[in-house]
């Protein structure tokens, strides 16, 4: 039977679909490989394309024998797929050998596709060697370069770059051997830990970020990495970030542990279905979500500053710099132009990965479908902004004692300490309150995260940083710099080295 590529391709698959490409072995009991990876992207809105690395015998109870197809067959999928197709991503899974390892590394280096998310597979769960030495090596040489996420779990790691990972300085040591190998960013896998489950994230930059779940006590495990891996690659080609891809996957992971899918008499594995329909959409961040990006420099707009800067100037130059939280304040346009504003600036930082919040203006936040609000002790009660809001949203609110704190902590999800060095962008932010107020705060209410606020700029910006702020407020000093996009990546940089050399 003939049939008719272009007219299939039409009715199969929209020429706008957002697609995935899986490059991973065959495991016919479903729970990993590329029948996880190819059940995970669609779940998540995403077109799978495979390329299969092995077929292999194994069932719920482990693997018993691995068939590597040829290399130049491999090469020949993977040219195939990415000469066709424009893949938003790319998964590596399972690597039958060097010559495979060179094939892909070959393609890659072809095509050059975006987000290249490497789950290195050196071994089953049961303890089957999938690739051997030379293979390693060539990894290390020649495909690891080509990646923008490696996800090595704690005994990959330890095979790759030769560093026993169990906390955060030997992650960070970890990531920093395999950066020098060329991969741009690491996620240090630590499931296995003793305590509570904590991976390990090194950007591009060197800071490592420390992400805790919940552990789910269940021994239908089967394909979690190809979950992780395969979900963080679908979240990059939708366009969300790397931080907010990986912070997605692994919530949705924990949901999914928590309702496996057992098909024998051996492990079960954990459903992606299950995992939406239990959590938050695809297209919206939970609360656990949002905090996790709650660090770091928070620029808000100030359009009287600057009048010949308007906020989407301001929002566009702080994302570039590296802020993860914006902030639009501004009291002069009218609902509806104000509504379109906050819309914009919304897409904008979700495209960043970023979290955009709206000052005071709970209606404009939840039209906008912003990640909260910031509420002043004028502004709508934080218990109330809450319950329009729901449970996902950000409501921060501002404090200046632990007395004012004690009312709002209850719905606030962060509280906003000020003003820290005093302030001439907002009349009713009364007296300095200094840095010490930001441990007093945070002492009496430890599991909120403090962002600092007022007068904050180069020369104090390290001072909340020692005090243990997660965040700096920032507008002059952004807004009235000659260069906003630099004057962000230095207080940045000047915030989280801080926040590393703090105790």
């Amino acid at each position: 039977m003939t049939i008719c590529p272009e007219a299939n391709r039409a009715e199969t698959v929209s020429p706008e679909a957002i697609c995935a490409l899986t490059v991973a072995g065959s495991d016919p009991s479903g729970g990993a490989g590329v029948q996880a990876d190819l059940r995970t992207f669609e779940a998540l809105g995403v077109a799978g394309l495979s390329a299969i690395t092995a077929l292999t015998v194994q069932s719920s109870q482990g693997v018993a024998a691995v068939h590597p197809v040829p290399a130049e067959a491999l090469f020949d999928q993977i040219a195939a797929i990415l000469d066709d197709c424009p893949a938003g991503a790319v998964k590596i899974g399972m690597l039958g050998g060097k010559a495979q390892v060179d094939a892909v590394a070959e393609a890659l280096g072809r095509f050059r596709p975006p987000n290249v998310v490497l789950d290195p597979v050196l071994a089953s769960t049961g303890g089957v060697p999938l690739l051997d030495d030379a293979g390693r090596a060539v990894l290390l040489d020649k495909l690891v370069p080509l990646c923008d996420l490696v996800t090595p779990n704690l005994d990959e790691c330890r095979e790759l770059t030769g560093v026993g990972v169990c906390d955060a300085a030997s992650a960070a040591e970890a990531g920093k051997r395999l950066q020098g190998a060329g991969a741009r960013c690491v996620l240090v896998k630590g499931g296995h830990l003793a305590q509570e489950p904590t991976d390990f994230l090194i950007d591009a930059d060197g800071t490592c970020h420390v992400l805790t779940a919940f552990r789910i006590d269940t021994p239908h495990t089967h394909g979690t990495g190809c979950f992780l891996s395969s979900a963080i690659a679908a979240h990059l080609a939708r366009g969300w970030g790397l931080r907010d891809a990986v912070t997605r996957s692994k919530e949705q992971l924990s949901r999914a542990l928590a309702h496996p899918i057992i098909v024998g008499r051996g492990r079960g594995y954990p459903s992606i279905l299950a995992a939406l329909q239990s959590g938050s959409a695809t297209r919206t961040r939970s609360h656990s979500e949002r905090i996790a990006l709650l660090e770091g420099l928070y620029v808000l707009t100030g359009p009287d500053l600057r009048p010949d800067r308007d906020s989407v100037d301001v929002v566009q130059a702080a994302l570039d710099g590296g802020a993860r939280i914006v902030q639009l304040r501004d009291k002069q346009p009218l609902t509806p132009a104000l509504l379109e504003l906050a819309r914009r600036l919304s897409a904008m930082a979700r495209k960043h990965g970023a979290l955009f919040i709206v000052n005071d203006r709970v209606d404009i936040a939840l039209a906008a479908s912003a990640d909260g609000v910031h509420l002043g002790p004028d502004d709508m009660p934080p218990a109330d902004a809450r319950r329009i809001l729901g449970p996902d949203a950000i409501v921060g609110v501002s404090v200046s004692t632990v007395a004012e704190a004690v009312s709002v902590a209850p719905h606030a999800s962060y509280l906003g300490v000020g003003a820290i060095f005093g302030t001439t962008t907002k009349a009713d932010a009364g007296p300095p309150v200094g840095v010490e107020r930001i441990a007093e705060i945070r002492a009496a209410f430890p599991k909120h995260p403090i962002v600092a606020i007022g007068g904050i700029d180069e020369r104090n910006i390290a001072a909340v940083a020692q005090a243990g702020a997660c965040a700096a407020a920032v507008v002059s000093a952004v807004v009235c710099a000659p260069d906003m996009r630099q004057a962000t990546e230095d207080l940045e940089r000047r915030f989280r080295q801080a926040r590393t050399a703090a105790p």
